[in-house]
């Protein structure tokens, strides 16, 4: 039953999210182009997640297991003029939650940044986080567990 409420929230959430990615900087790419940055607490999850990527095409996959290293990740490679097109981001982490790592995206004006597709990933759906999410830069929010159908259609 949880499942098929998880699949049914991503549904929705793909169909909502979808016009919010025209422009970005991995529309129209395919994946073998598009750098992806994973940023999740879980090992399991980061494994998983970067395998769906990899059987999708994606050939540059970054993980991070905290917010905070996934700005400084971020910043240096805004450095060398370049940034990630699509970020992955769990909502509850230790330290710095998904939340708060996109408001400092925000406040530390990465350049680069606001290209980036942020794709939220959360075990705990609530609708209030959701609409945050998305005010703060989120273009989608996905339910985890997250099947390969769902995340494919979010990175496309």
């Amino acid at each position: 039953m949880n499942a098929i409420k998880s699949n049914s929230h991503n549904d929705i959430a793909i169909a909502d999210g979808l016009h919010r990615c025209k422009g970005d900087n991995a529309f129209g790419k395919p994946n073998a182009q598009k750098k992806f940055l994973i940023v999740d607490d879980s090992i399991e999850v980061r494994f998983s997640i970067r395998r769906i990527l990899r059987s999708g095409g994606a050939q540059s996959v970054d993980v991070a297991e905290n917010g905070e290293t996934a700005l400084q990740m971020m910043a240096q490679l805004s450095r060398k003029q370049q940034s990630y097109d699509v970020i992955l981001i769990d909502y509850m982490m230790p330290g710095m939650s998904g939340i708060e790592t996109l408001y400092e995206i925000k406040r530390r004006q990465i350049k680069h940044a606001e290209g980036t597709r942020m794709i939220m990933l959360t075990g705990f759906f609530d609708p209030d986080m959701g609409k945050e999410a998305v005010s703060v830069g989120a273009a989608f929010v996905l339910s985890k567990p997250c099947d390969a159908a769902s995340l494919m259609a979010a990175i496309a």
